[in-house]
């Protein structure tokens, strides 16, 4: 190569290592500005692609207006050349790289100036952060009452809550931050309800709080007794069939006493007898009995109260009063469940939903404590606590949630 091919090269090279090492600083510069003003806007981090797409917009619209106003980008070199797209693709590296280091720095310069802290890239914060739903305080009261009409909790459980604060998602309505306070507390301290009043302020007024039932106490029936009893039974019966208890030993078959099905384990029986029977089934511990069902029909009672067991509420009377919130309503309008009305004296058990209330219908309404608050002086389903609570907060908009 001559000494003049040699002199051309080199100050083509030059050229273009400077214009290079220019765009890439001119690229690097404007990502640090967008980032620091994106950063002191939104107080969060400038995405890649954003530093990047701004980065290498000037650089690639300085390369275009170049090439559109000549036939040559650098001395005499022509567009189309290998020169030219080795000088364009060192451009386009180089500005990527000042860009992405300029969004980081101007990254950094804004939280340093305006003393922005960086949430951590996990846990149940940066995951509220990251969902655009940015999370508000709850702050729960110094006192913690007992749900009415369920078990209470541990002192403990209610130590832990009183005075807490809980972290939770915006949310837009009332019943939707009732069910994420229901189902944070109940899934966090193992609870069977929880009841909230909120103050037209926003706060919390007063929190109750109770144990899942457990147990068939609350189903027998007044005068009779569950009994454990060992022994066969017919594959056809099942729990809430009426049975006869009879007696096995030394070959003969005796009856001993009549009562219904209450639950099955392999061969052991729970069975619900009067008292005076369990005495009988009592008195020798390792004797087996047969269990027959009886004529009788099998009683759907059983299976309600089952269900009641399991249900998130309580049952209460409520009476509909002349000029009260629940006249000429339809019974589907009823917040929970209506279980029965009693009009005139008859009995009319789980009612349609379009039939209408008039005055003087007693309810068996199954609801939770929040619910039958809402049905105002008709309902016959708060204790002392409960109806003390609600003078005070009678002129508030209350709105039953439940913690995180």
């Amino acid at each position: 190569m001559s000494v003049i091919a040699q002199a051309v090269v080199a100050e083509w090279t030059e050229t273009a290592v400077r214009n290079v090492i220019g765009l890439a600083l001119l690229s690097g510069l404007v990502a640090t500005v967008v980032a620091f003003g994106y950063r002191v806007a939104s107080a969060r981090a400038l995405p890649v692609g954003v530093g990047l797409f701004a980065g290498l917009g000037v650089a690639l619209g300085w390369l275009n207006a170049v090439g559109l106003g000549r036939s040559t980008m650098i001395g005499g070199t022509p567009l189309v050349h290998y020169a030219t797209a080795a000088y364009v693709l060192g451009t386009i590296a180089a500005s990527a790289l000042s860009a992405e280091g300029g969004r980081r720095v101007g990254d950094r310069i804004a939280r340093d100036v305006f003393a922005i802290e960086r949430l951590g890239a996990s846990g149940e914060i940066a995951a509220l952060v990251r969902s655009a739903r940015l999370p508000s305080v709850v702050r729960l009261p110094d006192r913690i009452d007992d749900a009415a009409g369920y078990p209470p909790v541990e002192p403990s459980i209610k130590r832990d809550l009183a005075g807490g604060t809980v972290l939770l998602p915006q949310v837009d309505t009332d019943a939707a931050l009732r069910t994420r306070l229901e189902s944070r507390l109940e899934r966090d301290y193992d609870l069977g309800h929880v009841s909230i009043t909120v103050g037209a302020d926003g706060a919390i007024d007063r929190l109750a709080v109770g144990r899942a039932r457990s147990g068939i106490a609350a189903t027998i029936p007044p005068g009779s007794v569950a009994v454990s009893v060992r022994g066969e039974r017919a594959p056809a019966v099942g729990a809430g069939d009426p049975v006869e208890v009879w007696a096995t030993a030394d070959g003969s078959s005796r009856l001993v006493a009549t009562g219904r099905l209450w639950a099955t384990d392999g061969d052991t029986a729970t069975v619900a007898v009067d008292a005076d029977a369990a005495d009988r089934l009592g008195t020798e511990p390792d004797a087996r009995y047969r269990l027959a069902a009886q004529s009788e029909a099998p009683d759907d009672g059983f299976r309600l109260l089952a269900a009641l067991r399991a249900a998130d509420g309580t049952v209460r009377s409520v009476t509909v009063e002349d000029g009260g919130s629940l006249e000429n309503v339809f019974v589907g309008w009823v917040p929970g469940t209506v279980l029965a009305v009693v009009r005139d004296g008859e009995v009319r058990p789980f009612p349609a939903d379009n039939l209408t209330l008039r005055a003087g219908d007693d309810l068996s309404v199954l609801a939770t404590v929040s619910e039958l608050r809402s049905l105002g002086p008709d309902a016959d389903a708060l204790d002392g606590t409960d109806r003390a609570a609600d003078a005070d907060e009678s002129a508030s908009d209350r709105r039953p949630a439940t913690r995180s």
